[in-house]
């Protein structure tokens, strides 16, 4: 449960690069950029706010989702919480920047770090307080080495289209977005194990095992192409609605393949690799699928309207998803069909708000 928590407190904070992301393009001239101000700035600012919010509201959540290890925990989520900010600032300025190795540097130097830490707390037997550690100090390792390495260079590359105060306007609209996408994401397992206590505890694990697996070809990549998916957006403004109703389309017959295909492979690699404990039906395994496709298409429609300066359509749009997943686990019966066709029917819902938005007319 630490780990969801860290990460969907992350999942939140990667809202602060996306707007890093939206605002930050390449310099006139190399070298030229105005931008060391600004970026301190606003650092030490999201950082202190970031921090304050967790601790003040971890009281609430933490002892009930953490159990026993609540106190131990707790420093090392208020660590990654900080160190994050800077990841995500350094990150967007990378991928704004279309520099798009260092981008890639970030990601792969954080996850190889966080291999190599957890690797060392499984041979040292250490306990669950150390793999919270192991979790959130990669953060701060791999962005002081990008820093050296590249990140100097790419803050002097880039400028800004707004300044520091209409820059944390706008990164309260992406990072309350973003904590929508950690809610129905990396933060679902958790939102599963607290709303829906009454399903039988074999038929609760099947199924987050499930979204799990079946999450990974569809979500995960749209998921990781966020920022990407931003800058491509803004900087083809014109082709912005072509290319998202033709990618969605896409989207949607990737989506219908993989619920036919997963409706009959599914259950037999499950009883295979897992056993008949974690067997569900075929016709519960293609709504499972359903619900990733419908949560990726959320995670296409979003970008689009982000790169268009349009951040209340983009927030209202996981927020109003979140909220009706949310509601949804908790007021459905506790039967793994009904939370199952609340995790498909929420993001249709944001979905709607982001085309809506998208089609209206663009801001001159």
């Amino acid at each position: 449960m630490t780990w969801s928590a860290i990460y969907l407190i992350v999942g939140g904070m990667a809202g602060v690069q996306q707007e890093i992301t939206r605002s930050a393009f390449p310099a006139a001239v190399p070298g030229s950029g105005r931008s060391a101000g600004t970026v301190a700035r606003f650092v030490g600012a999201a950082s202190v706010v970031a921090v304050v919010v967790v601790f003040g509201s971890a009281f609430l959540w933490g002892p009930a989702a953490l159990g026993e290890d609540f106190a131990a925990v707790l420093p090392p989520i208020l660590v990654a919480t900080a160190a994050y900010t800077l990841v995500a600032v350094l990150s967007g300025v990378y991928y704004g920047a279309r520099r798009w190795v260092s981008a890639a540097g970030m990601t792969v130097t954080d996850a190889l770090l966080r291999v190599v830490l957890i690797v060392v707390v499984m041979l040292l037997g250490l306990s669950g307080p150390a793999y919270a550690w192991a979790t959130a100090l990669p953060f701060l390792g791999s962005v002081m080495l990008l820093w050296i390495v590249s990140g100097r260079r790419a803050m002097r590359d880039v400028d800004f289209d707004v300044d520091v105060s209409q820059l944390l306007r706008n990164s309260v609209s992406t990072v309350g977005a973003a904590l929508g996408t950690g809610m129905m994401i990396s933060g679902l397992p958790l939102l599963l194990g607290v709303a829906s206590r009454g399903l039988p505890q074999m038929q609760l694990a099947a199924l987050i095992l499930i979204l799990t697996l079946t999450r990974a070809p569809l979500v995960i990549p749209l998921l990781a192409l966020q920022s990407y998916l931003v800058v491509t957006f803004r900087d083809h403004p014109s082709l912005a609605l072509r290319r998202t109703l033709v990618w969605g389309a896409g989207l949607v017959g990737v989506t219908i393949v993989l619920a036919l295909a997963g409706s009959f492979v599914g259950p037999w690699v499950i009883d295979l690799v897992y056993g008949p404990d974690y067997a569900l039906s075929a016709a519960l395994f293609g709504l499972i699928i359903a619900s990733a496709g419908m949560t990726a298409l959320l995670c296409l429609t979003g970008p689009a309207v982000l790169a268009a300066g349009r951040h209340r359509a983009y927030v209202a749009g996981w927020a109003l998803s979140s909220i009706a997943l949310v509601i949804g686990l908790f007021l459905v019966p506790a039967e793994v069909w009904a939370t199952v066709a609340v995790i498909c029917a929420a993001p249709v819902l944001g979905v709607g708000v982001h085309l809506a938005a998208i089609l209206r007319r663009p801001r001159s």
